[in-house]
């Protein structure tokens, strides 16, 4: 099987930024994501993102894209959505935010040539009871486990990313599908709803599902000296295998020691995706998402980079974003470093 040029495409692209905006990061208040202090309403949040700020950084460090989360877990979406709207109940900005970040985002971004690369979540706004009950049809909390996805749940949430796809259409590069685990229901037939809204808009989008996370088993172990519980497991170190649905691997991963045999995998360009942040624990080794620092030399980090293109992949770098768009300026430097990875000899 030969890449197609969208794959190829991707995977020229080197490697890429990858951040989490949520509610529950910068609007958290005690969180040091949150420069304010102190949590605001969702909108003020999101209208002190700034995307030239943020799109300036990521051009200083010549990244090859930048992966943005539209919503993980509670209500909040960060550009507006009429369909969510009609399924929730919510009143304009009391779920998604009245301004349009990723327009926003878009406008920004296009100036250097940075393709943007959106993220949303198989389970929903599992967390939000009102937003579940107007998706689902009952009140459940599906990541407990206490009731598994339907059909009529998934066509619910697939319409609201629709709703997204189609209004930005081929100014979106690609879709990363979180939460979507065998767990909680879904099996491949159940992730291609969400590849066909992803590529309503654009039917050259790519997509991934991240079906099987970061970790085959696990199970929570209180530790003497930490007062929450900490997951023990079979952390992946390899690439997990995509759906027939994929166009590139959703290559979660807590460290970067993982490598492609080839451009491919099962018809899926190989894509890795793991974060820079130091967990606050060394036993919580998956716990690095958004953190600050960089738990890598760049030596290490420069080399494993180049090791994985030479495969014919790509890699994905998970950075903490604070509230008003400025990268952790300690992992900045490390990326400033790497510019020159995507640079042609010579130039």
């Amino acid at each position: 099987m030969q890449p197609t040029e969208q794959q190829n495409w991707f995977a020229n692209r080197k490697w890429g930024v990858f951040c989490h905006y949520l509610s529950a990061v910068q609007n958290a208040g005690g969180n040091y994501h949150n420069t304010r202090g102190y949590a605001t309403g969702w909108d003020e949040c999101v209208n002190e993102l700034d995307v030239e700020l943020l799109a300036r950084q990521l051009a200083q460090a010549n990244a090859g894209y930048l992966v943005f989360t539209l919503m993980q877990g509670t209500r909040y979406l960060c550009a507006p959505n009429e369909t969510y709207r009609r399924y929730t109940g919510f009143a304009p900005g009391e779920g998604d935010s009245t301004r349009d970040l990723i327009a926003d985002l878009i406008r920004a971004l296009d100036k250097y040539d940075i393709p943007l690369f959106l993220y949303y979540t198989g389970d929903g706004p599992h967390k939000d009871p009102k937003a579940m009950l107007g998706l689902y049809g009952a009140e459940v909390d599906i990541a407990a486990g206490k009731a598994p996805v339907t059909d009529d749940f998934i066509e619910k949430w697939a319409e609201v990313m629709k709703e997204y796809a189609l209004r930005y259409g081929n100014k979106i590069a690609g879709w990363w599908l979180d939460g979507a685990y065998p767990a909680l229901g879904y099996t491949p037939e159940r992730v291609k709803p969400f590849a066909d809204a992803a590529k309503a808009g654009n039917p050259d989008t790519l997509f991934a599902a991240n079906w099987y996370g970061c970790f085959k088993t696990g199970h929570e172990v209180q530790v003497p000296g930490l007062n929450r519980p900490v997951i023990m497991g079979d952390f992946y170190h390899e690439i997990a295998p995509p759906t027939p649905y994929c166009d590139y691997t959703a290559g979660e991963v807590v460290s970067l020691d993982v490598y492609p045999e080839a451009q491919l995998v099962d018809g899926a360009q190989a894509h890795i995706l793991s974060f820079l942040g130091i967990p606050n624990h060394p036993i919580e080794v998956y716990d690095g998402w958004g953190a600050r620092g960089c738990k890598y030399s760049i030596e290490y980090l420069m080399k494993y980079i180049k090791q994985v293109n030479t495969c014919g992949g790509v890699v994905s770098l998970d950075v903490c974003l604070y509230r008003d768009g400025r990268i952790d300026p300690d992992q900045l430097r490390v990326l400033k470093m790497l510019a020159g990875l995507r640079r042609a000899p010579g130039v």
